[in-house]
This record gives C-alpha cells, sequence and structure tokens, in this order.
C-alpha cells in the first residue's frame, strides 16, 4: 500500500507489542489495551492519517464483521479518519477451503492471494454493489 508504513507485525507469543512497536504505535497517536483487537499487521499512512489492518489467515482468520467492528472502534477512539481491511490467504486452495467452510468475510473489505500477489479483490455484497452502481 503505497504512503503507508508499518507499525505493528504480531508475529510472536507473550509479550504482542514490543517496545519498539509501542513507540511506533505512540507517534501513530494509537494505544492498544488488553481488550482490543490484535490486527496482525497495522498499517499507518501518516499523510491521511489512515490505518490499514491486514489479517493473515494462518494466525487469527479472515476479517470477519467482528474484527471490523472492533478494529474500526480502535481507530474513531486514536482519532483516526478511515481504515480498510485485507483478509490475506497464500493461495486460492486455501482461500477455497476456508470460505467453502467459514464464509465469514466482511463486506466492505478486501481480499489478497499471495500466489495471484497483483489483484486485490473486493467484498461486496449484491446490495452495496446495486447501491454503489446507481448513486
Amino acid at each position: 500500500l503505497p504512503g503507508f508504513e508499518v507499525l505493528y507485525i504480531d508475529a510472536t507469543d507473550g509479550q504482542r507489542v514490543t517496545p519498539e512497536q509501542q513507540q511506533t504505535l505512540q507517534k501513530a497517536g494509537i494505544a492498544i489495551g488488553l481488550g482490543d483487537s490484535m490486527p496482525d499487521i497495522l498499517l499507518w499512512n501518516q499523510k491521511t492519517d489512515a490505518l490499514w489492518v491486514i489479517a493473515a489467515v494462518t494466525s487469527d482468520g479472515e476479517v470477519d464483521s467482528h474484527k471490523v467492528q472492533s478494529l474500526t472502534i480502535l481507530a474513531q477512539r486514536s482519532g483516526k479518519k478511515t481504515i480498510g481491511f485485507t483478509t490475506a490467504y497464500s493461495t486460492w486452495r486455501d482461500a477455497a477451503a476456508r470460505q467453502g467452510k467459514h464464509k465469514n468475510i466482511a463486506p466492505g473489505t478486501h481480499i489478497w492471494i499471495r500466489e495471484d500477489g497483483a489483484k486485490q479483490f473486493s467484498v461486496e455484497t449484491f446490495e452495496s454493489s446495486h447501491q454503489r452502481l446507481h448513486q
């Protein structure tokens, strides 16, 4: 994502926010508390003051409605203008297997598949797509 910098990566067990990440989060005006959902990767665009969350399905699963709601609250509490979401899969096979079972990707988010990395797919409902076409 052009213009975005990495604020946080949840790559370890135990202490989830390193002292270095804590400083980077503070610079962006974000305080993640114990009750907050922890994104796998949190990006920030300093120019637009926007956040972007990436959920790596190999860890906590997809960006579902609960993650959107809880991380949107974190963004609002932190005074951020917008927040976007991407669910990342390794392969099309992984995406199909997970979504064939769970069907839990939140509308208004995106999907990215590493083996087809030049594309990002928008997740919409038929209602939201229809409304957008008739505006």
